[in-house]
């Protein structure tokens, strides 16, 4: 017994300075690019001083007007205007004839959003300036007990490819979006995940609401995301953990590899990894690389997007087994060393003390279910292709998410948070039955 107090002393006293550097002030870095086309003489801000400038309004926060106070003030060129356009496909047709505009000022993480509708947008502009802007994440702090009370941690995984806190706090699109209802009184857990090109009402710049895609969510920041899926679901979230592809390689490596039981038998494609990874059916034992090619294949699915938010969900799965068992106790102080500085989250050092004080002193084993919600690519009868009102681009790729689905979301994390004891699986299946 004076053994695992000392323990539980050495691990606490670890966990707590490590946690110091999880808990960074909850700041959203949102960068303003001023653009022009990538074969353009324009080297500098200075050789801008006659050019026509536009922004697309629609899809624009209030930083992009404010960056371009600073284009005029360091130009020193009051007479400077902005042309406003409310169409992506009016402003790119404009700036590649390159007459009415010549420059663009935009924010930085909706290039990757235009260039996933303009073939190789990115590739077609060079950024002369670029302007930053920080504010205070604006989440409300949860008081739940989480020894005793259930609580909703929202998961997502951003689009960048590079570590460290200041691409963690960075605007950026939100991949994976997963919710995590705990209840630690029936030790369990339910992952719930909603394909990131779900056409949903989300939260836009400034706080603006339009149909669009859940995914462009994370480009007005992690409060833009817990908004929107709140919305959603008619839930409150208590917490958030915002993670990237480095981050996810560290975790898994410094818990010694996880188990990830996989649905179907694939072989990953050089979109999800540079090497082709093969998954047999049931369990697969993954180092971190490993891990991560799983979670982003789906051009080896018929199902697509949505078996890949079901592997998604299989992962952080094996992610919490493997950091809850009685095993990984030893390993404590190298998985904290090796995550401290690569996810964000808003969960109080005190709130993570006490989850890890509950496991080391209660080993029972979590309950672990998931659901995933289905929808179609195909838009409902009479009606054309979906138009993005948020980001102000027409006929992109949505998945439109069945009603019955996300109702069955909506009663699947109301009994894991009453306390009911059930099997997810079992329970889907027969609503499905009395459906039919």
């Amino acid at each position: 017994m004076s053994g695992v107090i000392v323990f539980i002393y050495l691990v606490s006293s670890k966990l707590d300075s490590v946690l110091n550097k999880l808990n960074l002030p909850e700041i959203n870095t949102d960068i303003v690019d001023v653009v022009v086309l990538a074969d353009d003489k324009a080297s500098s801000l200075n050789d801008l001083a006659n050019y026509k400038f536009a922004y697309n309004s629609t899809a624009s926060n209030a930083n992009v007007k404010t960056a371009f106070d600073s284009v005029k003030s360091e130009l020193n060129k009051s007479s400077l205007e902005l042309a406003e356009y409310k169409s992506w496909d009016d402003l790119v047709t404009a700036f590649y004839d390159n007459t009415e505009v010549q420059a663009i000022v935009m924010n930085d993480s909706m290039l990757k959003v235009v260039a996933s509708q303009y073939e190789d947008f990115d590739t077609k502009v060079k950024i002369i300036k670029q302007f930053e802007y920080k504010k205070l994440v604006t989440v409300q702090k949860s008081n739940v007990n989480v020894k005793k009370e259930p609580f909703i941690i929202y998961v997502s995984g951003i689009s960048s490819d590079d570590g460290g806190d200041f691409q963690l706090q960075n605007n950026a699109l939100s991949d994976v979006n997963i919710l995590a209802v705990v209840n630690p009184e029936t030790k369990q857990i339910l992952l719930v995940t909603t394909p990131r090109d779900s056409y949903i009402k989300i939260t836009g710049p400034d706080g603006r609401k339009g149909y669009d895609k859940l995914t462009h969510a994370g480009n007005y920041g992690v409060e833009a995301s817990m908004d929107t899926l709140q919305n959603l679901y008619g839930i409150d979230i208590d917490y958030y953990v915002k993670i990237n592809f480095s981050g996810c390689v560290a975790v898994v490596d410094a818990l010694g590899g996880i188990t990830i039981d996989s649905e179907v038998e694939f072989t990953c494609g050089e979109d999800a990894s540079p090497i082709p990874y093969h998954f047999v059916k049931g369990p697969n034992e993954c180092d971190g690389e490993m891990a991560v090619a799983f979670s982003r294949e789906r051009h080896a699915f018929a199902a697509g997007d949505f078996q890949r938010g079901r592997n998604q969900t299989a992962a952080i799965k094996g992610i919490l087994q493997k950091a809850t068992s009685p095993a990984i106790l030893t390993k404590y102080s190298a998985v904290l060393d090796a995550v401290s500085d690569m996810f964000l989250t808003n969960i109080p050092t005190s709130t993570i003390s006490d989850l890890v004080k509950l496991q080391l002193s209660d080993g029972t084993a979590w309950n672990i279910q998931t659901y995933s919600i289905e929808g179609s690519t195909q838009p409902p009868a009479g009606q054309g292709p979906a138009y993005l009102e948020i980001t102000g681009l027409r006929g992109a790729s949505v998945v439109y998410p069945y009603a019955d689905s996300i109702n069955t979301a909506i009663q699947l994390m109301s009994k894991i948070q009453n306390g009911d004891v059930f099997d997810v699986d079992e329970y889907v299946d027969s609503l499905n039955n009395n459906s039919n």
